[in-house]
């Protein structure tokens, strides 16, 4: 087993599937609910649904109190978001045609269900998937708006709105405490990893132990990834 797998296991044993499973239930239901609706409506991907998907999902990372989404937001009466910075067609114009070729590449060579992407696919085509997921990373976190950058944070979580089966959303503390590095294509490849050797230890199917029907596995691994974090000391 590779070492270093700090999410699904601890001190090399694998959680036991009841473990993640509460873990996964006991998680705000807001958060499910918007998850939920994000990885239905990227089914399909055009530039009115990833607006739409990053000012609903935005908010709920905590990412519009400052810097480069600044006051997005979803106008609930509408179903449009309101994006006083334009942030959200800066990141389509940057990548918005490679995101669409994507999507398309995923539908027409994922044979599994949608919420066993990407462990359960040929390694060719998860290889291709995950460094052109990549690519889409690199492009993204230099995206500059108003003196504010998207980030590596934003751009992980940018991504996931619009492919919530392929990619991780991954906070600050996550990318220096739990996968202690800064490239994304490391973070994916060992959320595949990890999760293959977990299933394979277990006798397991991970999307299995969540109750809700329309998930998939990047947003499970990405709350046991936010409760591997370190425990935040007091202040005195």
């Amino acid at each position: 087993m590779q070492k270093g797998f700090k999410v699904l296991f601890e001190d090399e044993h694998p959680l036991d599937y009841w473990c993640i499973r509460r873990f996964v239930t006991s998680f705000p239901e807001s958060y499910q609910t918007v998850v939920e609706e994000i990885i239905i409506k990227s089914q399909r991907l055009n530039k009115k649904i990833f607006g739409y998907n990053v000012a609903k999902l935005m908010p709920s990372f905590k990412m519009t109190r400052r810097g480069a989404f600044h006051g997005l937001r979803l106008d609930n009466e509408q179903n449009k978001p309101i994006d006083p910075k334009g942030v959200i067609s800066l990141c389509w114009k940057q990548v918005g045609v490679e995101l669409q070729e994507l999507k398309g590449y995923i539908k027409e060579n994922a044979l599994c269900e949608r919420r066993r992407i990407p462990v359960d696919l040929p390694s060719g085509s998860r290889s291709y998937i995950i460094q052109n997921t990549n690519d889409l990373f690199e492009k993204l976190r230099n995206v500059k708006i108003n003196g504010s950058m998207v980030g590596p944070v934003g751009a992980s979580k940018v991504l996931f709105a619009a492919l919530p089966e392929v990619a991780l959303p991954v906070d600050n503390q996550e990318w220096k405490h739990v996968f202690g590095t800064d490239r994304y294509y490391v973070i994916l490849s060992t959320m595949v990893d990890e999760i293959e050797e977990w299933e394979k230890r277990v006798q397991e199917k991970l999307n299995e132990v969540s109750p809700y029907a329309k998930i998939t596995l990047p947003s499970i691994y990405n709350i046991m990834a936010m409760s591997a974090r370190p425990l935040k000391k007091p202040k005195s």
